[in-house]
C-alpha cells in the first residue's frame, strides 16, 4: 500500500466512526513511497538499545508497532490511540484483528506508551493498556 502497488482496504467503520470518515477526517492519500526494508515483526532495529518490530495488523494488513523493552516503551502506531481514553485506533480493515493485536501490544506491560494520536501514556501504562484492551 505504501508503495500504491495495492489499494488501501476499505475499513470495518463502526457507527460512530461513519461520519469521521464521510467528513474526510482521514490522511490525505500520499504519492507512492520507495521501502528500502520491509518489516514484518521479530526483527530488532539498532536503536533504543534494541528496538524490536511487532507484527500489529488489523489497522491495516501490514502495520508494525516498536517496542523498546530495555526502556519500556511501546509506539503502538494508529493500533491503539489516546484521545479522552486509551482506545482501539480508528478505522479499522479488519477490527477483530485490531482487537487482537491491542491486546498482544498491552501484553508487553509497557511503562510508557507513545501513539499515533493522542497524548502519551507516562503513569500506570501497562495497567491503562491492559484494562483498555480487555473493554474496560
Amino acid at each position: 500500500m505504501i508503495r500504491r502497488e495495492r489499494p488501501v482496504p476499505e475499513p470495518d467503520l463502526l457507527d460512530w466512526e461513519r461520519p469521521l470518515y464521510a467528513h474526510g477526517l482521514t490522511c490525505p492519500e500520499a504519492p507512492p513511497t520507495q521501502v528500502d526494508r520491509e518489516l514484518t515483526g521479530g526483527e530488532v532495529l539498532p536503536f533504543g538499545d534494541g528496538a524490536r518490530v511487532v507484527h500489529a495488523p488489523g489497522h491495516t494488513p501490514g502495520s508494525i508497532a516498536l517496542h523498546l523493552p530495555r526502556h519500556g516503551v511501546l509506539f503502538t502506531g494508529d493500533a491503539v490511540a489516546s484521545v479522552e481514553r486509551v482506545m482501539l485506533g480508528v478505522f479499522n480493515v479488519d477490527r477483530a484483528e485490531a482487537a487482537a493485536t491491542f491486546r498482544r501490544l498491552a501484553a508487553l506491560v509497557p511503562r510508557t506508551v507513545c501513539f499515533g494520536h493522542g497524548d502519551p501514556l507516562t503513569e500506570d501504562a501497562a495497567a491503562m493498556m491492559e484494562a483498555a484492551a480487555n473493554g474496560g
